[in-house]
Protein backbone atom coordinates (compact mmCIF):
# COMPACT_ATOMS: atom_id res chain seq x y z
CA UNK A 1 0.00 0.00 0.00
CA UNK A 2 2.80 2.44 0.92
CA UNK A 3 4.54 1.52 -2.33
CA UNK A 4 1.51 2.45 -4.44
CA UNK A 5 0.87 5.63 -2.46
CA UNK A 6 4.45 6.77 -3.14
CA UNK A 7 4.09 6.16 -6.88
CA UNK A 8 0.73 7.93 -6.83
CA UNK A 9 2.38 10.86 -5.03
CA UNK A 10 4.95 11.68 -7.71
CA UNK A 11 2.58 10.71 -10.54
CA UNK A 12 0.03 13.16 -9.15
CA UNK A 13 2.70 15.86 -8.93
CA UNK A 14 3.57 15.29 -12.60
CA UNK A 15 -0.13 15.55 -13.45
CA UNK A 16 -0.32 18.91 -11.66
CA UNK A 17 2.76 20.05 -13.59
CA UNK A 18 1.04 19.05 -16.84
CA UNK A 19 -2.03 21.06 -15.84
CA UNK A 20 0.30 23.99 -15.18
CA UNK A 21 1.76 23.59 -18.68
CA UNK A 22 -1.72 23.47 -20.21
CA UNK A 23 -2.63 26.62 -18.27
CA UNK A 24 -0.25 28.63 -20.49
CA UNK A 25 -3.31 29.30 -22.68
CA UNK A 26 -4.89 31.52 -19.98
CA UNK A 27 -1.87 32.35 -17.81
CA UNK A 28 1.12 33.60 -19.77
CA UNK A 29 3.13 35.14 -16.95
CA UNK A 30 6.41 33.87 -15.62
CA UNK A 31 4.80 32.75 -12.33
CA UNK A 32 3.00 29.90 -14.08
CA UNK A 33 6.27 28.74 -15.67
CA UNK A 34 8.07 28.70 -12.32
CA UNK A 35 5.21 26.82 -10.64
CA UNK A 36 5.25 24.20 -13.43
CA UNK A 37 9.02 23.72 -13.19
CA UNK A 38 8.90 23.48 -9.37
CA UNK A 39 6.12 20.87 -9.50
CA UNK A 40 8.01 18.84 -12.09
CA UNK A 41 11.22 19.05 -10.08
CA UNK A 42 9.40 18.13 -6.84
CA UNK A 43 7.85 15.07 -8.45
CA UNK A 44 11.23 14.08 -9.88
CA UNK A 45 12.92 14.38 -6.46
CA UNK A 46 10.28 12.15 -4.84
CA UNK A 47 10.64 9.77 -7.78
CA UNK A 48 14.44 9.75 -7.30
CA UNK A 49 14.18 8.98 -3.59
CA UNK A 50 11.76 6.14 -4.34
CA UNK A 51 14.11 4.55 -6.91
CA UNK A 52 17.12 5.05 -4.62
CA UNK A 53 15.24 3.19 -1.89
CA UNK A 54 14.48 0.35 -4.31
CA UNK A 55 18.16 0.20 -5.29
CA UNK A 56 19.22 0.17 -1.62
CA UNK A 57 16.83 -2.67 -0.80
CA UNK A 58 17.96 -4.78 -3.75
CA UNK A 59 21.59 -3.61 -3.71
CA UNK A 60 21.37 -3.22 -7.49
CA UNK A 61 20.02 -0.96 -10.22
CA UNK A 62 16.22 -1.49 -10.14
CA UNK A 63 15.80 -2.66 -13.76
CA UNK A 64 15.39 -6.39 -13.15
CA UNK A 65 11.64 -6.33 -13.77
CA UNK A 66 9.13 -4.75 -16.13
CA UNK A 67 7.50 -2.61 -13.46
CA UNK A 68 10.73 -1.15 -12.08
CA UNK A 69 12.13 -0.64 -15.58
CA UNK A 70 9.08 1.43 -16.51
CA UNK A 71 9.55 3.51 -13.36
CA UNK A 72 13.18 4.17 -14.30
CA UNK A 73 12.13 5.02 -17.87
CA UNK A 74 9.65 7.61 -16.57
CA UNK A 75 12.32 9.03 -14.25
CA UNK A 76 14.77 9.52 -17.12
CA UNK A 77 12.11 11.13 -19.33
CA UNK A 78 11.28 13.66 -16.62
CA UNK A 79 14.99 14.43 -16.18
CA UNK A 80 15.22 15.14 -19.92
CA UNK A 81 12.12 17.34 -19.71
CA UNK A 82 13.60 19.37 -16.85
CA UNK A 83 16.91 19.78 -18.68
CA UNK A 84 15.26 21.02 -21.90
CA UNK A 85 12.85 23.34 -20.08
CA UNK A 86 15.42 24.91 -17.75
CA UNK A 87 18.12 25.49 -20.38
CA UNK A 88 15.70 26.87 -22.97
CA UNK A 89 15.69 30.63 -23.35
CA UNK A 90 12.26 30.66 -25.01
CA UNK A 91 10.61 28.43 -22.38
CA UNK A 92 9.68 25.69 -24.83
CA UNK A 93 6.46 23.74 -24.31
CA UNK A 94 8.34 20.45 -24.07
CA UNK A 95 6.35 19.31 -21.04
CA UNK A 96 3.16 19.15 -23.11
CA UNK A 97 4.74 16.29 -25.04
CA UNK A 98 6.87 14.62 -22.37
CA UNK A 99 4.61 14.61 -19.29
CA UNK A 100 1.64 12.81 -20.92
CA UNK A 101 4.04 10.07 -22.02
CA UNK A 102 5.46 9.93 -18.48
CA UNK A 103 1.97 9.49 -17.01
CA UNK A 104 1.20 6.72 -19.52
CA UNK A 105 4.45 4.92 -18.61
CA UNK A 106 3.64 5.21 -14.89
CA UNK A 107 0.12 3.88 -15.51
CA UNK A 108 1.62 0.88 -17.35
CA UNK A 109 4.00 0.37 -14.42
CA UNK A 110 1.07 0.29 -12.02
CA UNK A 111 -0.58 -2.49 -14.04
CA UNK A 112 2.63 -4.48 -14.56
CA UNK A 113 3.66 -7.40 -12.32
CA UNK A 114 6.00 -6.47 -9.49
CA UNK A 115 8.28 -9.52 -9.75
CA UNK A 116 11.62 -9.46 -11.53
CA UNK A 117 13.15 -11.72 -14.16
CA UNK A 118 16.47 -12.46 -12.40
CA UNK A 119 17.79 -16.03 -12.47
CA UNK A 120 19.30 -17.94 -9.53
CA UNK A 121 22.73 -18.09 -11.21
CA UNK A 122 24.76 -14.98 -10.41
CA UNK A 123 26.15 -14.60 -13.94
CA UNK A 124 22.70 -14.96 -15.47
CA UNK A 125 21.43 -12.33 -13.06
CA UNK A 126 24.26 -9.99 -14.04
CA UNK A 127 23.77 -10.35 -17.79
CA UNK A 128 20.01 -10.21 -17.35
CA UNK A 129 20.46 -6.83 -15.66
CA UNK A 130 22.75 -5.63 -18.47
CA UNK A 131 20.17 -6.83 -21.00
CA UNK A 132 17.40 -4.91 -19.25
CA UNK A 133 19.53 -1.78 -18.81
CA UNK A 134 20.50 -1.63 -22.49
CA UNK A 135 16.91 -2.08 -23.62
CA UNK A 136 15.84 0.58 -21.13
CA UNK A 137 18.37 3.10 -22.48
CA UNK A 138 17.32 2.23 -26.03
CA UNK A 139 13.69 2.82 -25.07
CA UNK A 140 14.60 6.22 -23.60
CA UNK A 141 16.37 7.24 -26.82
CA UNK A 142 13.38 6.03 -28.83
CA UNK A 143 11.03 8.11 -26.68
CA UNK A 144 13.19 11.19 -27.30
CA UNK A 145 13.13 10.50 -31.06
CA UNK A 146 9.35 10.03 -30.95
CA UNK A 147 8.77 13.26 -29.01
CA UNK A 148 11.08 15.20 -31.34
CA UNK A 149 9.10 13.77 -34.26
CA UNK A 150 5.81 14.93 -32.74
CA UNK A 151 7.16 18.46 -32.28
CA UNK A 152 8.47 18.43 -35.86
CA UNK A 153 5.09 17.35 -37.26
CA UNK A 154 3.30 19.99 -35.17
CA UNK A 155 5.59 22.74 -36.42
CA UNK A 156 5.46 21.52 -40.02
CA UNK A 157 1.66 21.49 -39.99
CA UNK A 158 1.55 25.00 -38.51
CA UNK A 159 3.94 26.35 -41.13
CA UNK A 160 2.09 24.62 -43.97
CA UNK A 161 -1.21 26.08 -42.79
CA UNK A 162 0.48 29.49 -42.32
CA UNK A 163 -0.82 29.75 -38.78
CA UNK A 164 0.88 32.14 -36.41
CA UNK A 165 2.50 30.53 -33.35
CA UNK A 166 0.24 30.66 -30.32
CA UNK A 167 1.55 32.70 -27.38
CA UNK A 168 3.14 30.45 -24.78
CA UNK A 169 3.46 27.46 -27.14
CA UNK A 170 6.99 27.97 -28.44
CA UNK A 171 8.45 24.78 -29.90
CA UNK A 172 11.88 23.92 -31.31
CA UNK A 173 12.50 24.79 -34.95
CA UNK A 174 12.16 22.10 -37.60
CA UNK A 175 15.94 21.88 -37.87
CA UNK A 176 16.38 21.47 -34.12
CA UNK A 177 13.66 18.81 -33.84
CA UNK A 178 15.22 16.95 -36.76
CA UNK A 179 18.65 17.02 -35.09
CA UNK A 180 17.19 15.65 -31.86
CA UNK A 181 15.38 12.94 -33.80
CA UNK A 182 18.48 11.95 -35.76
CA UNK A 183 20.73 11.83 -32.70
CA UNK A 184 18.23 9.84 -30.63
CA UNK A 185 17.70 7.25 -33.39
CA UNK A 186 21.45 6.91 -33.92
CA UNK A 187 21.87 6.24 -30.20
CA UNK A 188 18.84 3.95 -29.83
CA UNK A 189 19.80 1.46 -32.53
CA UNK A 190 23.11 0.20 -31.04
CA UNK A 191 21.60 0.09 -27.55
CA UNK A 192 18.62 -1.98 -28.71
CA UNK A 193 20.90 -4.15 -30.84
CA UNK A 194 23.20 -4.95 -27.91
CA UNK A 195 20.25 -5.56 -25.58
CA UNK A 196 18.55 -7.87 -28.08
CA UNK A 197 21.65 -10.00 -28.78
CA UNK A 198 22.42 -10.34 -25.07
CA UNK A 199 18.83 -11.49 -24.58
CA UNK A 200 19.20 -14.08 -27.35
CA UNK A 201 22.48 -15.23 -25.82
CA UNK A 202 20.75 -15.62 -22.44
CA UNK A 203 18.16 -17.91 -24.04
CA UNK A 204 20.96 -20.15 -25.32
CA UNK A 205 22.81 -20.02 -21.98
CA UNK A 206 19.78 -20.94 -19.88
CA UNK A 207 19.12 -23.92 -22.15
CA UNK A 208 22.66 -25.17 -21.53
CA UNK A 209 22.37 -24.95 -17.73
CA UNK A 210 18.91 -26.49 -17.70
CA UNK A 211 17.16 -23.34 -16.55
CA UNK A 212 13.79 -21.90 -17.53
CA UNK A 213 14.02 -20.24 -20.91
CA UNK A 214 12.00 -18.84 -23.77
CA UNK A 215 11.03 -20.68 -26.93
CA UNK A 216 12.35 -19.15 -30.14
CA UNK A 217 8.73 -18.73 -31.22
CA UNK A 218 7.74 -16.89 -28.02
CA UNK A 219 5.90 -13.63 -28.90
CA UNK A 220 8.48 -11.62 -26.92
CA UNK A 221 11.36 -13.05 -28.99
CA UNK A 222 9.59 -12.69 -32.34
CA UNK A 223 8.38 -9.14 -31.66
CA UNK A 224 11.84 -8.05 -30.47
CA UNK A 225 13.52 -9.34 -33.64
CA UNK A 226 10.88 -7.64 -35.82
CA UNK A 227 11.37 -4.44 -33.81
CA UNK A 228 15.12 -4.56 -34.50
CA UNK A 229 14.50 -4.99 -38.25
CA UNK A 230 12.20 -1.97 -38.21
CA UNK A 231 14.80 0.14 -36.38
CA UNK A 232 17.48 -0.93 -38.83
CA UNK A 233 15.25 0.32 -41.65
CA UNK A 234 14.59 3.55 -39.75
CA UNK A 235 18.30 4.19 -39.24
CA UNK A 236 18.90 3.57 -42.94
CA UNK A 237 16.06 5.93 -43.93
CA UNK A 238 17.27 8.55 -41.45
CA UNK A 239 20.35 9.26 -43.58
CA UNK A 240 18.74 9.09 -47.02
CA UNK A 241 18.05 12.62 -48.34
CA UNK A 242 14.78 11.64 -50.00
CA UNK A 243 13.45 10.30 -46.68
CA UNK A 244 14.19 13.33 -44.53
CA UNK A 245 11.44 15.32 -42.90
CA UNK A 246 7.87 14.15 -42.44
CA UNK A 247 8.42 10.60 -43.74
CA UNK A 248 11.10 9.86 -41.17
CA UNK A 249 9.02 11.35 -38.36
CA UNK A 250 6.06 9.12 -39.26
CA UNK A 251 8.36 6.10 -39.46
CA UNK A 252 9.76 7.07 -36.05
CA UNK A 253 6.22 7.07 -34.62
CA UNK A 254 5.68 3.59 -36.09
CA UNK A 255 8.97 2.36 -34.59
CA UNK A 256 7.98 3.81 -31.20
CA UNK A 257 4.60 2.05 -31.33
CA UNK A 258 6.28 -1.24 -32.25
CA UNK A 259 8.82 -0.87 -29.44
CA UNK A 260 6.02 -0.17 -26.95
CA UNK A 261 4.20 -3.30 -28.12
CA UNK A 262 7.34 -5.47 -28.05
CA UNK A 263 8.43 -4.33 -24.57
CA UNK A 264 5.07 -3.87 -22.83
CA UNK A 265 2.15 -4.86 -25.03
CA UNK A 266 3.22 -8.45 -25.65
CA UNK A 267 2.87 -9.41 -22.00
CA UNK A 268 -0.52 -7.72 -21.77
CA UNK A 269 -2.02 -8.98 -25.05
CA UNK A 270 -0.13 -12.15 -26.00
CA UNK A 271 0.95 -15.00 -23.69
CA UNK A 272 4.71 -15.02 -23.09
CA UNK A 273 7.07 -16.87 -20.76
CA UNK A 274 9.32 -13.80 -20.53
CA UNK A 275 9.50 -12.55 -16.96
CA UNK A 276 7.68 -15.56 -15.56
CA UNK A 277 8.90 -16.64 -12.12
CA UNK A 278 11.01 -19.78 -12.07
CA UNK A 279 11.44 -22.40 -9.39
CA UNK A 280 14.65 -24.30 -8.58
CA UNK A 281 14.90 -28.01 -9.28
CA UNK A 282 16.68 -30.59 -7.21
CA UNK A 283 20.08 -29.43 -8.43
CA UNK A 284 19.38 -25.83 -7.46
CA UNK A 285 18.72 -24.80 -11.03
CA UNK A 286 15.74 -22.84 -12.25
CA UNK A 287 13.16 -24.84 -14.15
Amino acid sequence: MVDRLTVLCFAGTYALALIGDLARVVARGSARWYVTVVLTALGWIIHTVYLANLAAQGLAIPVTGLRNSLLVLAWILVAIDLYLVVRSIRRLAVGLFVLPLVLIVLALAAWSPKGGWSQSNAWLTFWGTVHGLLLLLGAVSTCVAFLAGLMYLWQADRLKSKRLPQPGFALPSLEQSERWNRGAITLAFPLLTAGMFIGLALIVATRQVGGATLAWTDPKVVSTVLMWILFAGLLHARYRPEWRGKRVMLLTALAFAFLAFAMVGVGLVLPTAHGAPSSPNANGRAV
